[in-house]
This record gives C-alpha cells, sequence and structure tokens, in this order.
C-alpha cells in the first residue's frame, strides 16, 4: 500500500479526514521512513510511514513500542496511533525545532535531565536496535572497499571501531536504554525543554555513548559541558568517567562515518573514488554545498566523521583517557 492510502486511512481511524491539512516534511537520506505533519481538530500530529520493503523483521514494532514507552514518560512526543503491520505511527508534534550550534546554558541542562531520566527506564525485551544498525553498516563498508581501493581509510575505521568497542565493553558498565542517534535534528526544544524523537536506533548500551554523541552534534564543551555532566550525574563527574566520555566520542564519530557510507545512493559509487581533502570538514554540518546532490553530502559527511574519528582516536586525550581505564588494546 502507497504512503498516500495509508496515511489515508489512519486519517479515517482518527476521525480527520475531513479536516485534516497534510504536508510532508522534508526528505533524508534514509529511504525506510517519510515524515507528515498532520494538523487538524486544533491539534497538531506528526505522522511517520516506514516502507516496510527496507525494514528488518522485528524492528518496526521495537521502534514503535519505544516511541509509546517514551512517549508514555514525556521524553518523547505522545503516540496517539501505532501500527506497525502497516507501518504507521502518529505522534503529537512538537512545536519545536533543532538547537543552533552550541546550545545554550537552559538547553544542555534541560537535555541532561531529560537523558538521565531515559537512562532510568525498563523496556521489555532490552531491545538493541542499534546494533543491527552498525551490522549493517559494517556489511556495507566491507562490500564496497574492495571495489574502490581510495576508500581503504573505511577499513580501517571499521577495525578501529571494532576494536574500540570490544575494549570499551570489557569495562563492565551496566547497560541502560539509551537513544543512539542524538544528531541535531533528534533533539527538538520548544521554549522551555528538551525532546527526543525518531527511536530506530535505540536500545541498551552505555549510557556516555548518548552523552558523548549530544556533547559532540550539539557542540557542549568547556564549562558548558562541566555544567552539563553535573546536570546529569547530579554531582561532578569523575575521572573514569570523564575518560569513558573521551573514547565514546571517538566511538560515535566512527560510527557516524561508517554508518553514513552505507546511506551513499548506489548510483554514485562509481564517483566515490574521486573524493579529495577539500571535502573535509565540520562533520555535523549538515548544509548542502552550492549544487550539492542530498546523496554527495552524505558522502562527504561520512568521510568527515570517519577522519575525525580516526584522528581523535590518535590524539593525546583519548590515548590518555585509554591509559586511565586501562585499555591498551585498540592503541597497540
Amino acid at each position: 500500500m502507497c504512503a498516500e492510502a495509508r496515511l489515508a486511512g489512519v486519517l479515517e481511524i482518527l476521525g480527520l479526514s475531513d479536516t485534516a491539512t497534510v504536508s510532508a516534511f522534508p526528505a533524508t537520506p534514509t529511504p525506510w521512513a517519510s515524515t507528515y505533519s498532520v494538523a487538524g481538530d486544533g491539534i497538531r500530529r506528526v505522522a511517520r510511514l516506514i516502507d516496510l520493503e527496507f525494514a528488518e523483521e522485528g524492528v518496526v514494532p521495537t521502534e514503535f513500542r519505544a516511541a509509546q514507552v517514551l512517549g508514555k514518560h514525556g521524553i518523547g512526543p505522545r503516540v496517539e496511533y501505532a501500527d506497525p503491520v502497516s507501518g504507521v505511527l502518529v505522534m503529537d508534534e512538537i512545536l519545536g525545532a533543532p538547537a543552533t550550534r552550541p546550545i545554550v546554558h537552559w538547553q544542555a541542562l534541560s537535555l541532561a535531565r531529560v537523558l538521565r531520566e531515559l537512562h532510568t527506564l525498563d523496556m521489555d525485551g532490552e531491545p538493541r536496535l542499534h546494533e543491527g544498525k552498525i551490522n549493517s553498516a559494517r556489511s556495507g563498508v566491507a562490500r564496497l572497499t574492495p571495489r574502490i581501493p581510495e576508500l581503504a581509510i573505511y577499513s580501517e575505521a571499521s577495525e578501529r571501531f571494532d576494536s574500540l568497542r570490544a575494549e570499551l565493553g570489557q569495562l563492565g558498565v551496566e547497560d541502560r536504554l539509551c537513544h543512539n542517534d542524538l544528531n541535531r535534528g533528534n533533539v527538538l526544544f520548544d521554549g522551555m525543554r528538551a525532546w527526543l524523537i525518531d527511536f530506530d536506533h535505540l536500545g541498551f548500551g552505555d549510557p556516555l555513548y548518548d552523552l558523548a554523541n549530544a556533547m559532540l552534534s550539539l557542540g557542549i564543551e568547556g564549562v558548558l559541558l562541566e555544567k552539563f555532566l553535573e546536570a546529569y550525574f547530579d554531582r561532578p563527574v569523575e575521572a573514569s568517567e570523564a575518560a569513558r566520555l573521551e573514547l565514546m566520542a571517538c566511538l560515535v564519530l566512527l560510527r557516524y562515518g561508517l554508518s553514513a557510507l552505507s546511506l551513499v545512493p548506489d548510483h554514485l559509487h562509481d564517483r566515490m573514488g574521486t573524493w579529495t581533502s577539500e571535502m573535509l570538514g565540520d562533520p555535523f554540518d549538515f548544509a548542502r554545498r552550492e549544487n550539492e546532490e542530498v546523496g554527495w553530502l552524505v558522502f562527504r559527511l561520512s568521510l568527515s566523521f570517519t577522519h575525525a574519528g580516526l584522528a581523535r582516536l590518535e590524539a593525546g586525550p583519548a590515548t590518555r583517557a585509554a591509559g586511565t581505564l586501562g585499555l591498551p588494546g585498540a592503541w597497540a
């Protein structure tokens, strides 16, 4: 069933078929979901439609269940309708927007409190949607790099990512429910507080991954980072936590680099070997350059994430963090 027919059916179920105004949100590089704004009966809603052809078994029910759990606890928008069989999710629309980087003091404190609440929640089945995303990205890298020698850096990034993740896994940190994809577009601020959206990477893992992700994507650094971490922990951060945060930042960058490569459309693969250092930049600057198609932007960001991740992993702070935690393996 096409997206328009599915959406029309849900509007009829909700009693909005004659009154609602529907408009599509801008398309994203991910082919498996489209999003619509639905205004009717004085309420603004968001409808998320999943293309089930691209969905792996069990992923959509888990994502929709996560949205309901987080909506119930006020971390994400309230869910009004969820049907994983047809791939349709309808939520309240958050009347806010992503923040400008770097975020300001009250935004950082609000986000810290929201993440602390998220990391206390339980969820049946201990979902790990992010693991499926990671495995898919790594498989994509393994298929591409033998064909395009100029992408050899991705083989190195994949190996370093696996090694670092294994090293951090030896620390025995208790897994918590995490968002795992806190790019700037997935954190909204409505003037009073932070909200999280898009839960297709949600899963149990080290909660400092979320903190590192937010730190990087939202430009939280210096004194603001200290305040952010104090608000999250309700105390000053400990040396071992600061060390873990630094290494998680490396993991975030490498994972985004590998994941973004897997999203580059097939028709651009033949051009990827022509990349140059001039394409590198701030990996969290998602603005398109003049006449740049979205797929090439994704590739450029992938390169920037990957180079930034490897550079950060080789830098002094990461080396010292590994020493603090007694993790020499990833640097051997």
